[in-house]
């Protein structure tokens, strides 16, 4: 048996319902191998990765009433926050290679990819004024809200590893993330270090 800590980076693929996808970034992660036989193993990694944190109700590549009042109020404070969380189980079942020191793997599974959404803001509305004219007038209160994106992804992976040491081991992979037909995969790109037992 073999235990990993992972890290490398993360690209979130289905866009539905998140406020941001489509981009590589920094993921954290733990992994186990465990062997059945010579030439099979089971590989379960948990993955964490934060995809988005920024001021703003909709972050600052999209254009709403909310970054106009800021845009008008430079001097006023934006205490809106957004933030934007996956973690992902990818379990899979994987054929090994061995070499020596170096050892081959490839394999597919099912996992269960999860984002989750958080949006704290204070909406700015249209005021008119007694002459007719209108200006954007920012609430007092807070308005929260959640959203989660979940998804069992068919997991394709295959990466090497290689021993350093009789009982350290270096892994390197890549996973890819099938979800929705309509959407693009999610991918993994992953390096450790693992403890052999």
């Amino acid at each position: 048996m073999e235990i990993y800590g992972l890290t490398g980076g993360y690209y979130f693929g289905n866009k539905s319902n998140v406020l941001k996808g489509g981009e590589w970034n920094p993921q954290f992660a733990g992994g186990i191998l465990v062997p059945f036989g010579s030439r099979w193993a089971a590989m379960i990694d948990g993955v964490t990765s934060h995809l988005e944190v920024n001021e703003g109700p909709h972050g600052p590549y999209d254009d709403h009433s909310f970054s106009e009042f800021y845009r008008e109020n430079p001097g006023v404070q934006n205490n809106d926050l957004t933030t934007q969380r996956l973690i992902a189980i990818l379990p899979s079942v994987v054929r090994l290679w061995r070499m020596d020191r170096f050892s081959f793997y490839a394999g597919g599974g099912l996992g269960l990819e999860r984002q989750s959404q958080f949006i704290r803001y204070q909406p700015a509305l249209p005021h008119e004024n007694p002459d007719g004219s209108s200006v954007l007038v920012r609430s007092e209160e807070f308005v929260e809200s959640k959203d989660t994106v979940s998804v069992t992804p068919f997991i394709l992976r295959a990466g090497v590893l290689v021993s350093l040491a009789p009982r350290v081991v270096l892994r390197g992979g890549y996973s890819h993330v099938l979800g929705y037909f309509d959407t693009a995969a999610s991918r993994c790109l992953e390096v450790g270090i693992g403890y052999r037992f």
